[in-house]
């Protein structure tokens, strides 16, 4: 069990025990560590770097066509083509927030500066952060920082802690470094802390190794169940993170679709802005109780922007920051510099600002709340009250986690894992064969070696993860499609 701890000294250290030998064995890079040096001195001539000058980059000036976002319904105006524009410019040689000599140069693996500068005070808007204990480090988007994150703490044997059912993307990556997911049983608000605890309290590291000492987690609308932790097990989560000395990755591509805040207070908007008043009708992140330094916070573009653009964030104690730069100045080097450019001039006051960028969210999360109650409202229709599923309606993400009623059916088998395996690969090929796709839970269930934590998984397997993102039409046929077969599969 750790002692758990306020921050002592240089914020971060104390977790030392934490990193895994690859982390220890790692060296800095010794060119960025005088090419640091020389940003310091900018008089110096620079003949050690091995940049291409900057008179060959083939680019004077970029521009950037975006919403001008001047209304309360930015996404439905810009969808429908009705809304005002605005152009963020960029050049190389006359005024920018980032200038295209430094954005499009090699840099510094944590990021450039205005950009981190500009995601700090969004983490102190959302998340109550300040620099002093938090430091942001730029990443390739979540994938990739959720891969640092493993490499940062992982030892091949270890064992990792993570919802039962997770996105296979990321909880994949890390066997090849032959570390073991433990998986925790979930209900529909998430993780279930007391399941968490159990095993914690359970287990034998004579037999199973060293205990769990990181938690992987998708807090809000977490894929593929859609599930968002409410206050008091995210409390109760942080608290046994404490108490067992965990680490928590807390891997949030969601945190900004969140569903049924309603509408903002005018007095407060008023008085407060825009962008603080949203802030306060959004579930509290990890983050914002971290006193140790013990979260690792994960934020994305992807989902809110574009999930080309690359291009994420870590928050982290300074000290596990300081590694990660080191990690990512010695494999992917920088993240995307044009990328970067674009979120520098759309963050500024030139561009959309902090109101402007909280009002694109907000107009964003109000669209998704369409699509997702069109979902609801047409699976309700296709389905009617024959019992042969049902569908939670997700707080925030992307995702419906459908549930499959095979209790219903005169062929399941209680208890038995082959039997819900071979229904729902029926039901699926079923479904494939009439022109629809969904994805199987069995994609995203997680055996834990000796399997002690979620006994007889596949028997929960009974769910499909369908997505709303889609058109009224797409949703409309598709779900369709689905009410006629899974008549037909209960009838057979």
């Amino acid at each position: 069990m750790g002692d758990a701890t306020s921050f002592t000294g240089a914020p971060g250290t104390e977790l030392a025990h934490h990193l895994s030998c690859e982390t220890q064995a790692r060296l800095p890079n010794p060119m960025k560590s005088i090419w640091k040096l020389s940003l310091g001195r900018p008089e110096c001539i620079n003949m050690g770097n091995g940049d291409p000058h900057h008179t060959l980059y083939p680019v004077s000036e970029i521009s950037f066509k975006v919403p001008a976002v001047t209304n309360n319904d930015p996404v439905q105006a810009w969808r429908n083509g009705t809304g005002e524009t605005q152009v963020l410019h960029a050049y190389k040689d006359e005024p920018s927030v980032i200038s295209l000599r430094s954005a499009l140069r090699y840099g510094a693996g944590a990021g450039l500066l205005e950009v981190r500068q500009a995601l700090e005070k969004v983490n102190r808007l959302l998340h109550s952060t300040t620099s002093n204990t938090h430091t942001i480090t730029l990443s390739l988007g979540n994938a990739d920082a959720v891969t640092k994150c493993y490499r940062l703490l992982g030892n091949p044997g270890d064992s990792f802690l993570v919802e039962e059912f997770s996105f296979p993307g990321m909880t994949n990556a890390p066997l090849a470094q032959n570390i073991k997911w433990v998986p925790v049983k979930l209900d529909e608000k998430g993780i279930i802390p007391e399941e968490m605890e159990r095993i914690l309290t359970d287990w034998n590291e004579a037999a199973q190794g060293r205990r769990p000492h990181v938690l992987y987690t998708i807090p809000c609308g977490q894929n593929p169940t859609g599930s968002t932790l409410s206050l008091d097990r995210r409390q109760r989560i942080y608290e046994l993170a404490r108490k067992w000395d965990i680490i928590i990755i807390e891997d949030d591509p969601y945190f900004f679709l969140q569903y049924d805040i309603g509408a903002l207070d005018t007095e407060a908007v008023q008085r407060d802005g825009f962008a603080a008043s949203f802030a306060r009708k959004l579930a509290p992140s990890f983050l914002s109780m971290d006193v140790d330094g013990r979260v690792l916070r994960i934020d994305s573009l992807s989902k809110i922007l574009a999930p080309g653009m690359r291009l994420g964030w870590i928050t982290c104690n300074p000290f596990f920051a300081e590694k990660l730069e080191m990690l990512t100045d010695s494999s992917t080097q920088h993240p995307h510099g044009l990328g970067q450019v674009f979120v520098a001039e759309m963050l500024a006051e030139t561009g959309w600002g902090m109101d402007g960028f909280i009002r694109w969210v907000k107009s964003l999360c109000d669209e998704y709340q369409r699509r997702r109650d069109f979902f609801i409202d047409t699976f309700r229709r296709e389905i009617g009250d024959c019992g042969f599923a049902s569908a939670e309606v997700p707080e925030a993400g992307m995702f419906i986690w459908v549930r499959v009623h095979l209790e219903c059916h005169t062929r399941y088998q209680s208890g038995d894992d082959d039997n819900t395996i071979v229904l729902m690969q029926e039901l699926f090929q079923n479904l494939f064969e009439a022109g629809l796709v969904l994805m199987p839970a069995t994609t995203f269930a997680i055996v834990g070696s000796g399997a002690k934590s979620t006994p007889h998984i596949h028997t929960r397997c009974h769910f499909f993860r369908a997505t709303f993102c889609g058109t009224e039409e797409t949703m409309e046929a598709g779900i369709g499609i689905f009410g006629k077969t899974i008549k037909k599969f209960f009838a057979s």
